[in-house]
């Protein structure tokens, strides 16, 4: 039976009322003041627990659901993944065939004027301008018959040493530095420590 996410946290909400009322005139000044607060402590951490775990067990289906659809689709994404990286590697090896050919077409007609310029220098010969070979222009963007594909460098960035990566481009890690400061070094540059005191409740 399906359970109603709106009732069950209404049946939660009612059942911390008394604990939620306290909390309008709060006052610790006492030892028994402090009592009373410690076990509204602890309530309000079971009762926190108890809103946890019965929001996770009415999420869990979803999730189960969701992570099935996702393992029905990966197959098939797989495969796509797999067509557009082959498309992609034939496609720019293309490309760049037909860029390092008007390149190289380019270059022999640069050499073959410079040779006839050398020529004419020592026989005073005039020299008409070479006309370049009509190699067709590569364009960045091909206009294909669905749509259009766009040509473009684009770096890609491997870390082969980490350690000599520049401070700057590096993120802290509050984990390490937080077991850092629990095995008792608290002078770590660049980071503020202090210290503060906190309540653990158990039941």
């Amino acid at each position: 039976m399906q359970q109603d996410p709106t009732y069950e946290l209404a049946s939660l909400e009612e059942s911390s009322q008394p604990l939620l009322r306290w909390l309008h005139d709060l006052n610790v000044d006492s030892p028994e003041q402090q009592k009373t607060a410690e076990d509204l402590l602890i309530s309000a951490r079971h009762a926190w627990k108890q809103a946890d775990e019965k929001r996770r067990e009415l999420t869990r289906p979803l999730d189960n659901a969701k992570q099935s659809i996702i393992d029905l689709f990966n197959p098939y994404m797989n495969r796509l993944d797999t067509a557009i990286n082959i498309l992609n590697r034939e496609l720019t090896a293309y490309h760049q065939r037909r860029v390092a050919l008007r390149l190289e077409e380019q270059r022999r007609a640069m050499e073959t004027q410079a040779v006839r310029m050398k020529e004419a220098e020592e026989t005073g010969e005039v020299v008409e301008p070479l006309k370049f070979p009509d190699v067709p222009t590569v364009a960045k963007t091909s206009r294909a018959n669905l749509g259009t594909v766009t040509y473009r460098d684009e770096w890609h960035v491997h870390v082969v040493d980490a350690t000599k990566v520049p401070r700057d481009l590096c993120e802290p890690s509050l984990p390490r530095i937080r077991a850092r400061v629990k095995s008792g070094v608290t002078d770590i540059p660049g980071v503020l420590v202090t210290k503060r005191l906190v309540s653990v409740a158990r039941s």
